[in-house]
């Protein structure tokens, strides 16, 4: 287990900074436009990394150069429109965008633009709303996701209990994960009570504080769920501090999330097939730069459920991007 862990956390070095493999660590061109494809991300974390390293290994597979970017933090929708305006200009075979919440309501107008320039337009992970420009969304099934991390706590508690939730966002990815895990919970886990929901806001600090609080009004809580990376960390990281039977499940891998697996302060997650999804996103740019449109509105990569005793399985190794 601690290759494993080892192998992954090189991984994630070796991804800084999230360039791709343009010269400019900002994006730009850096050669011939009609056989680059830039793809746009929402952050830096470990999912990224991954989403990345699938991404690359397409563009490698079609000879395309691929720049992939990305502000530092999710909360930063300025930085990602100016990482998308820097993209048009640069006129690339395709663009990808995953967008953030702040970068939501500038993105439509900014992706007519591409259109006009007969850029294609993919997004990636986070549909963009009021457009129809991008030719189709890859992402996981967002909500099923968290109707799964539901079903999985559940079981883990027996079917009965309090538990909290501490999401990363109230827009988008973390609005459909959270409907996904209320929905399930209230449908078919009548003894399971959601006594809190709180919003991170996709800020480790921030969801800690909020992890704290739900432990201290609710010291009988029997689950406690993160939504994504952040929040699930913070949250393992708080009951583990304080000492408490919790059951302590998450959205989203990376190294930090397996060693607390390994060292069973996590006892699940589910996790996105993030490889794919960066993949995927290239494959369809590729195919549209030579006329070719996706058929489907929507492509949903599958999610799988992790834990302690089937991480060392092949399947859930090739959807982590763990190698050997």
């Amino acid at each position: 287990m601690k290759k494993t862990l080892v192998s992954l956390a090189l991984l994630a070095v070796a991804a800084v900074p999230l360039a791709g493999c343009g010269d400019d660590a900002k994006g730009g061109s850096g050669g011939d436009s009609a056989k680059t494809i830039t793809l746009i991300a929402k952050g830096t974390d470990d999912h990224w990394t991954l989403v990345r390293k699938g991404a690359e290994a397409a563009g490698k597979d079609l000879g395309y150069k691929i720049n992939f970017n990305a502000p530092d933090t999710e909360n930063e929708g300025d930085k990602q429109i100016n990482m998308l305006q820097s993209a048009i200009n640069d006129h690339p075979a395709g663009i990808g965008i995953a967008p953030q919440d702040g970068a939501q309501n500038a993105a439509p107008k900014l992706l007519e633009t591409a259109k006009e320039k007969g850029i294609p337009v993919v997004a990636f992970d986070t549909p963009v709303k009021g457009t129809d420009v991008p030719l189709t969304t890859i992402a996981s099934d967002n909500q099923g996701m968290g109707a799964q991390l539901a079903e999985n706590l559940a079981k883990q508690m027996g079917g009965e209990g309090k538990v909290g939730v501490v999401i990363q966002g109230l827009l988008g990815t973390a609005a459909q994960r959270r409907d996904g895990f209320t929905g399930w919970m209230k449908d078919n886990a009548p003894g399971v009570e959601i006594v809190s929901i709180q919003n991170g806001e996709a800020d480790p600090a921030k969801s800690r504080d909020k992890a704290q609080g739900i432990l201290q009004a609710h010291p009988d809580l029997k689950g406690l769920a993160g939504t994504s990376q952040y929040s699930t960390i913070a949250i393992a990281d708080e009951v583990a501090a304080k000492k408490m039977d919790v059951k302590v499940v998450g959205i989203d891998a990376g190294p930090d999330i397996l060693t607390l697996i390994d060292e069973d302060k996590i006892s699940g997650i589910v996790t996105q097939n993030p490889y794919q999804i960066g993949y995927q996103t290239v494959e369809v740019l590729a195919k549209a730069a030579s006329g070719e449109k996706p058929s489907k509105e929507t492509i949903t990569t599958q999610s799988v459920w992790v834990t302690k005793q089937n991480l060392s399985d092949p399947e859930i190794k090739t959807t982590l991007g763990i190698d050997g």
